[in-house]
């Protein structure tokens, strides 16, 4: 029964990146079927605002599906999002176009979109804790950097899907069927699921869960770890989105390289992470999650400069190397991550503090950090700006861990091991 409630969780965290970067991958294309004026300023910018749609819902989402979570269960929780989330990706596989509907069809995408974000609000996260309340807090740190390793595989599996269709030998319209590949893979995440069980963890609070709302529970009694959630998945975003969203541009527009060879490049990096992410997270499991993030943040303050600084350089090797490095340390910090929310909230309002929290960081991050580091880069000319974020941020979480020596110590001591305690 574990290796089935892993598998859903793997699944259904592949489910979730493959989805939300199939959209990245085909942004161009779509911008030309969904938009008015292919090839315009216009038509690009309608599809990045489609593409940011996600962003605005997803806190929604971990408070809609937290709530579920928490009061009625994980199990539904969990099969209600990845259910929902095969629907809108399937529908944009089958919409009709600008030329066929007019503006019914971006406002239909954009549609699509904002549920997919409601669904990922509640899947990610979720899934982590599902997983980690069956598996017990023994190995927390590894399953959570295995089911975190799972998002930059989907990452994976878009880019590879992506670039098969819209290879110059494929039809016009073979997009469609990546997205329709999606749909396949949540039905799939469906089935396994449904005959899943419910967690020890819910159905020991579940007499107690109904008093009181999750988020009042969270305002009353914790309000420094709902915090923290919130900068954990701050984090997590600038790291990833600088790594993944923003590296191509950076290369190709202030190192010279060309755009093919900018995707080239990330897949070192996207490596780095699916290969890194669970051991850091096996490590945590040592010297508990909190040392494991303060750890990261350290190794991040002092080592991203250098590898920008290879970035800079700009030939085939300074530039793998650079990318397989900040690669790295995005995965020290993401394997170990969820592992640590996981400990700092009660199992009756877990669920919602951790969903909502993540959720609300990474629409903050990643909806901005783009912009950010663009804005900065054209207005200072300065190539370390990229660094310099990471550093702030690392400098922050690092700063809050050790101002307070009790932010994110275990919640509930008795089910932990005696090391996480210490």
């Amino acid at each position: 029964m574990k290796r089935k409630i892993l598998f859903s969780s793997y699944l259904g965290s592949v489910l979730e990146f493959y989805d939300f970067t199939l959209y990245g991958v085909f942004l161009v294309k779509l911008s030309e079927v969904f938009f008015p004026g292919p090839h315009s300023t216009g038509s690009l910018f309608g599809s990045f605002f489609a593409f940011s749609a996600a962003f605005w819902t997803r806190p929604l989402g971990a408070l809609l599906f937290g709530y579920i979570g928490d009061r009625l269960g994980r199990k539904k929780a969990l099969t209600w999002s990845i259910s929902l989330m095969a629907i809108p990706t399937f529908m944009i596989g089958i919409l009709p176009g600008f030329e066929e509907i007019g503006y019914a069809a971006p406002l239909l995408l954009i549609l699509c979109r904002m549920v997919q974000g409601l669904c990922t609000g509640g899947e990610f996260n979720g899934s982590i804790i599902f997983t980690l309340e069956h598996f017990g807090p023994y190995k927390a740190g590894t399953i959570s950097g295995l089911i975190s390793s799972a998002s930059a595989l989907g990452l994976l599996l878009a880019t590879f899907v992506g670039a098969i269709a819209i290879a110059p030998y494929m039809p016009s319209w073979s997009w469609r069927i990546a997205f329709m590949l999606g749909a396949f893979i949540g039905s799939l995440g469906f089935y396994i699921r449904r005959y899943t069980q419910e967690t020890d963890a819910y159905l020991s609070i579940q007499p107690v869960a109904k008093q009181t709302t999750p988020l009042i529970q969270i305002w009353q009694q914790s309000k420094l770890p709902f915090s923290l959630s919130i900068l954990v998945g701050a984090t997590n975003a600038a790291l990833s989105y600088t790594l993944f969203g923003f590296l191509s541009l950076y290369l190709h527009r202030y190192v010279g390289v060309k755009i093919f060879e900018g995707v080239f490049y990330n897949i070192f990096g996207l490596g780095m992470l699916v290969l890194m992410s669970p051991v850091f997270g096996g490590l945590s499991d040592q010297i508990t999650p909190r040392k494991s993030i303060c750890l990261s943040s350290l190794l991040i303050l002092l080592i991203s400069p250098v590898s920008f600084h290879l970035l800079q350089i700009g030939d085939f090797s300074s530039i793998i190397v650079g990318q397989m490095i900040l690669g790295t340390l995005v995965a020290s910090f993401v394997g170990p991550s969820h592992a640590f929310m996981q400990s700092l909230f009660p199992a009756s309002s877990r669920y919602t503090g951790i969903a909502v929290g993540y959720s609300l960081g990474v629409a903050f991050a990643g909806g901005t950090t783009s912009m950010i580091l663009l804005y900065l880069l054209e207005a200072t000319h300065s190539l370390n700006i990229p660094s310099l974020l990471l550093v702030c941020y690392a400098a922050v979480i690092l700063s809050v861990l050790k101002w307070n020596q009790n932010a994110g110590a275990p919640y509930e001591e008795k089910e932990l091991p005696s090391q996480w305690a210490a």
